[in-house]
């Protein structure tokens, strides 16, 4: 019981983090006003070079063949409006050592990883005869990305966080082997207490168990040296990119996945964080609306590689051998669904932006109805021209966002793309009861993504996210029927009500969607 208590009474330690970092990125902000001052008052003298250089990071960004055209709007505005500050921010962008140096772990060891698997070419050649639309995203992300297709173990689809909450709880006290949990926020509260309690008992019981979270959560949600206390238990516990009080874009990447294995038998993903607002236990706007999954079978290996993965690139030292953890199941666990599905993983280091890519396919590929639900929708212009496109040869799209923002200026941006899109037959719809967390796709009856990815640039682009593509019917049929639930509780929005913004409301949300790309 004192563990547990030398975890909860160091709340004190959050505000004395916070304080500190603080400082501390405010004295490298007076540093940096001082450079500019400086500079502006011998302007004449390096008037003619800060235009060459200027000009010249200008052509790269222009160049630049890696990033989305509205990134190069974002810097080249940014150049515009600050000169100099923003051709810094664009190198900081491109050439951050740090960046380049995780980079490269993170892809040895995800290939290191790889000899483990492969694709069984009985079920790529399964999927070629069911759908070769299908079969060619299917090949996509086992030949670009190592992702292989498997048959649909069995999967339970969890419409609330309240479903996903228990089920979970369930099967973490049916370890026996290992436990693996990877999550953007943990915090400090019911939901995470009695997982907590559970995962004690099993260290007790010898099971291995590691727990992993975002360095965001160890500065504004837990506890000062949350993870070392948690390591005194017994928990082997990592921290993923610990924010640091230096002025770096190496941080502006972060772990957003979610992710519980459990003796390679079952995995859960979706949008379902650790805290208890993604339960409902504690409101904060409105009624939270959260999605998940569990699924089984020789699937769940893909997951247990993802988190393995991630494991050994924030560790020290030499990379672990995982092979113990990824053995495949001898026979694989089958149960009411019959289709087929692709756990995949999304980092911004690598060649391809996986999350948008499987989005990008279901959206030309569908042919009946494209479904969505996303808590933020700001699009890059391959995405959105590809929800017009789907809308005007009359296959319905219908987008579900929130009515109840939890960032102000996110909502403000998302708001921002619903003229263009209504006015080119996509549908939108906000769920009035309050804020919808759930990031889910679903098309034609067969197809459905459920994982961690927004519609927005910081998932597309800057976070390391997963999900689980399904070609399954049964699947389909259960995301769909809680799509249409949460649309009999959303209110359409129309072009009349976009008209009724204010002029601050549409100037704001047009300002701020040209610097999207960079919040």
């Amino acid at each position: 019981m004192n563990r547990t208590l030398k975890i909860r009474n160091s709340v004190l330690g959050v505000l004395t983090t916070l304080v500190v970092y603080g400082l501390l990125f405010l004295v490298q902000l007076a540093l940096l006003f001082y450079v500019g001052r400086f500079l502006g008052e011998h302007r004449n003298i390096f008037q003619n070079v800060f235009f060459i250089f200027d000009f010249i990071i200008g052509l790269h960004i222009v160049n630049d063949k890696q990033n989305d055209p509205t990134y190069k709007i974002a810097f080249l505005f940014t150049m515009i409006v600050l000169p100099i500050f923003g051709s810094f921010l664009y190198i900081l962008s491109k050439w951050d050592v740090l960046r380049r140096w995780f980079s490269e772990k993170f892809q040895r060891t995800k290939q290191s990883n790889l000899t483990y698997f492969r694709q069984n070419p009985e079920i790529m050649e399964e999927t070629r005869r069911e759908d070769p639309l299908f079969y060619n995203t299917a090949r996509f992300l086992w030949n670009e990305e190592d992702y292989p297709v498997y048959r649909n173990g069995d999967c339970d689809y969890f419409p609330l966080g309240e479903d996903y909450w228990p089920r979970l709880c369930e099967e973490l006290r049916k370890a026996k082997k290992f436990i693996f949990m990877e999550y953007f926020i943990i915090e400090q509260g019911e939901m995470w207490g009695s997982i907590l309690e559970i995962l004690r008992e099993k260290v007790d019981e010898g099971v291995e168990v590691r727990v992993m979270f975002d360095g965001t959560s160890a500065v504004t949600k837990l506890p000062f040296q949350y993870a070392k206390a948690m390591r005194e238990i017994g928990i082997q516990t990592k921290v993923f990119k610990p924010i640091v009080p230096l002025l770096s874009l190496y941080q502006n990447h972060r772990d957003h996945r979610k992710i519980a294995v459990i003796d390679n038998r079952v995995a859960f993903t979706g949008g379902i964080n650790l805290a208890d607002e993604y339960v409902n236990v504690k409101e904060v706007y409105g009624h939270w609306k959260d999605t998940g999954i569990a699924v089984y079978g020789n699937c769940v290996r893909s997951f247990t590689n993802m988190f393995l993965a991630m494991w050994d690139v924030v560790s020290k030292g030499d990379p672990e051998d995982f092979k113990k953890y990824l053995i495949p199941l001898e026979e694989e666990y089958r149960g009411e669904h019959s289709g087929y599905i692709i756990p995949f993983g999304d980092d911004p280091y690598g060649k391809n932006r996986v999350g948008k890519e499987v989005y990008n396919d279901m959206i030309t590929q569908a042919t009946s109805y494209l479904h969505v639900t996303t808590p933020y929708l700001i699009l890059d212009e391959e995405t959105k021209g590809n929800l017009i496109h789907l809308a005007q040869t009359g296959t319905q799209v219908r987008i579900i966002t929130p009515h109840i923002p939890d960032k102000r200026v996110v909502f403000l941006v998302t708001r921002s793309y619903y003229k263009e899109l209504l006015k080119n037959g996509v549908e939108i719809y906000e769920y009035t009861p309050g804020f919808i967390h759930a990031k889910n796709f679903v098309s034609d009856g067969t197809k459905t993504v459920v994982g961690t990815v927004n519609c927005d640039y910081r998932s597309f682009f800057l976070h390391f996210e997963c999900g689980a593509y399904f070609y399954d019917r049964t699947m389909a049929e259960k995301v769909e029927e809680d799509f249409e639930e949460t649309l009999s509780l959303s209110m359409p929005f129309t072009l009349e009500m976009c008209r009724e913004f204010s002029i601050w409301e549409r100037a704001a949300g047009r300002l701020l969607r040209i610097l999207a790309p960079m919040m």
